[in-house]
């Protein structure tokens, strides 16, 4: 099964880590041990040799043995040290007091002037560690002999201390496995805090109590953290987008619905086909406006480079007949003043939101009389304006009224969008909105658009 948590992860490897390091080591300090303990005994055997030897004596060509030795340990029966004297056939000559209950000794060869030391395959009650060596004693008369002195240590006493050395090594390898790993284990809780606060915040966004994740984040997670607040506030602009998307298409089929209701109510006149078949164009061309808009970024600006110059006036004409019928109860004089070559590139849906949006709050707000011109005056941009004889605007909400929700009229019905959903548009071609106080009375509404 694949661990989930990195916590899981690194407490494992960590743990298998220290087993691994501190059996390795203990093996290599007990392997060491091991030796400088076999190492002292051969010393100490090379030491009783010497002493064994200044004992011995040869008479007549007899090997001569004193019957107390000067170590104690050859005295002492099955005293753990034992030493047997061989001829050069392997004949026994003499062995030392402590060895006289042994019946069976593992002899090693021996050779002349050299030591030859050798271990135990396995450290067993019964085992023992030899150091033997060869020597060649001239008589008087000339003649040679041979002797092999082997000296044999019991295995035990190494045993028990190589034993003893090996509890107490692993009982502090032991403690200091579990030091170690508490120690690590407090470590990785201080180095994975920064990852469960993200999980925390994480939490706390997706449950609304918090916007955004902090900064208060190590180098490491710095870049995490500010991708994952670029794809929060892309994601929550996203959602923001939609419902905008769908208040903005529900406001922009209200005028062409009022017209298909007045025109129903008017079933006998001859153009009330063309008209209703002309509003559910513009309906149709709305909804797929507007859900192009849902799928593009709100930041995107358009290049009007590539598109064909739209004339204003008969743009204006037929949002001021549609106006006309919407509103056809309150008798409004609509004029358009637009020069009939007046051209724009822009995309002619988005034109006809934004002037209708215009449009539809001027009719709503005015008296009698409403007014679209346009200003080309000046070389790079041209001045679109939309006035009314209504109450207007007070200048400490021109700025409010922007924000979508937001209404100065209270009198009439309305979601207060339609100077938001134009402010979006116009975001888009780098255009200006201004709101200011009409010579008729009412409000001035105010379009610049750059001119390329």
């Amino acid at each position: 099964m694949i661990l989930r948590s990195i916590n899981s992860r690194l407490l494992l490897s960590l743990t298998l880590f220290v087993a691994l390091s501190l059996g390795l080591s203990g093996f290599a300090l007990d392997s060491a041990f091991r030796s400088s303990a076999e190492t002292a005994l051969e010393e100490k055997l090379k030491a009783n040799f010497y002493t064994l030897l200044a004992d011995t004596d040869a008479e007549q060509g007899e090997l001569v043995m004193p019957e107390l030795l000067q170590d104690p340990l050859f005295n002492r029966i099955e005293s753990g040290l034992y030493a047997v004297i061989n001829d050069q056939h392997g004949e026994q000559l003499w062995r030392s007091p402590s060895a006289v209950t042994q019946t069976s000794l593992p002899i090693a060869a021996a050779q002349v002037g050299q030591f030859q030391f050798s271990a135990p395959n396995s450290i067993q009650n019964n085992a023992y560690y030899q150091l033997s060596y060869a020597i060649i004693w001239e008589l008087e008369s000339g003649e040679e002999r041979h002797y092999h002195v082997h000296l044999l240590q019991s295995a035990k006493p190494v045993m028990a201390e190589i034993a003893e050395f090996r509890t107490s090594l692993w009982r502090w390898f032991s403690a200091i496995g579990i030091i170690l790993l508490l120690i690590q284990g407090s470590i990785m809780r201080w180095g994975l805090r920064p990852l469960r606060k993200l999980a925390h915040e994480l939490q706390a966004i997706e449950t609304g109590q918090q916007q955004q994740l902090t900064n208060d984040y190590p180098s490491e997670l710095e870049n995490v953290t500010h991708n994952l607040n670029l794809l929060i506030d892309n994601e929550r602009r996203q959602r923001q987008r939609y419902r905008d998307t769908l208040a903005d298409l529900a406001h922009s089929l209200k005028t062409p619905l009022a017209v298909l209701r007045g025109l129903n109510s008017n079933q006998n006149k001859p153009d009330n086909t063309q008209n209703i078949d002309e509003q559910i164009t513009r309906m149709d061309d709305i909804v797929s406006h507007q859900l192009q808009r849902a799928g593009s970024k709100t930041t995107d600006t358009i290049n009007t480079l590539a598109m064909q110059p739209i004339n204003l006036s008969p743009l204006a004409d037929k949002l001021l007949r549609t106006m006309n019928k919407v509103y056809a109860d309150k008798y409004i004089n609509s004029e358009n003043r637009i020069d009939t070559d007046i051209q724009l590139r822009a995309d002619e849906r988005d034109l006809m939101e934004v002037l209708g949006n215009l449009l539809d709050n001027a009719f709503k707000a005015s008296q009698q009389q409403v007014v679209i011109s346009t200003d080309a005056s000046k070389e790079k941009t041209l001045l679109i304006s939309i006035e009314d004889d209504g109450n207007g605007i007070p200048e400490q909400q021109s700025q409010s009224v922007l924000q979508r929700g937001s209404r100065a009229d209270t009198q009439h019905s309305g979601q207060g969008i339609g100077l938001a959903v134009a402010q979006d548009i116009l975001n888009s071609y780098q255009a200006q909105l201004y709101i200011e106080k009409s010579a008729l009375g009412g409000a001035k509404i105010q379009i610049e658009f750059p001119r390329l």
